[in-house]
């Protein structure tokens, strides 16, 4: 099985829901897809860096989502935190000094309850790409963050193979796919009308506020 995941989220902006959400797909048939999805990008290649939030790219969400539809093997995942409902205090600390958060904390947190949710047991090999992002204390921080993820998988999967990578998503176009359905929900979870996602609800891993209080 292979999973491709991105992060999208909204930490300042107080007129919208602030959130840190963490979504993608999972198959078992990524040739296929990686195929497909080449060529709707090759008309728009050299444009610009295709990413989801430019409005230029706006027809490859719609060619995208489409075809997800009618791959009953592609399965969306998202997992969603609402800011508002991070602990500030308990067993697992979220907040640094001055009350900040600790995103690399939350972040790994979620991922975690993404895998559990994911069934990855049910595999013998799982592989897994992330989209690399800045980490808040540099590049021992990111280290750190790989290590734990690693830990975590080796010690709850000890029957699965499981490659875990965080890579640019320059460098691997599968994570220009995460990207987009990272931006679909996105601006689902800020409140707009995302009816592309609607038919996909059925084969949708929806997981919201997996960080209990207290």
């Amino acid at each position: 099985m292979y999973l491709y995941l991105d992060e999208s989220y909204n930490l300042k902006d107080r007129t919208k829901p602030q959130f840190i959400s963490i979504n993608g797909f999972q198959t078992v048939d990524v040739k296929k897809l990686w195929r497909r999805w080449k060529a709707y990008r090759l008309p728009f290649v050299g444009k610009s860096r295709i990413h989801a939030a430019d409005r230029l790219f706006e027809p490859l969400r719609t060619k995208l989502l489409k075809f997800i539809y009618n791959q009953p093997d592609i399965k969306l995942l998202t997992v969603m935190q609402e800011i508002s409902l991070i602990p500030a205090s308990g067993e697992i600390e979220y907040y640094g000094k001055e009350e900040q958060l600790l995103f690399d904390k939350v972040y790994a947190d979620m991922l975690k309850a993404l895998f559990k949710a994911s069934h990855i047991q049910a595999y013998k090999k799982v592989y897994i790409t992330v989209d690399s992002r800045k980490h808040q204390h540099g590049v021992l921080s990111k280290v750190q963050f790989h290590k734990n993820i690693l830990s975590f998988l080796k010690n709850w999967y000890p029957n699965t193979i499981v490659h875990f990578e965080m890579q640019p998503s320059y460098s691997n176009i599968l994570l220009e796919i995460a990207d987009f359905i990272s931006n679909s929900f996105y601006r689902q979870y800020i409140g707009q009308e995302m009816k592309l996602l609607e038919p996909l609800k059925g084969r949708t891993l929806i997981m919201k506020n997996p960080l209990k209080r207290g």
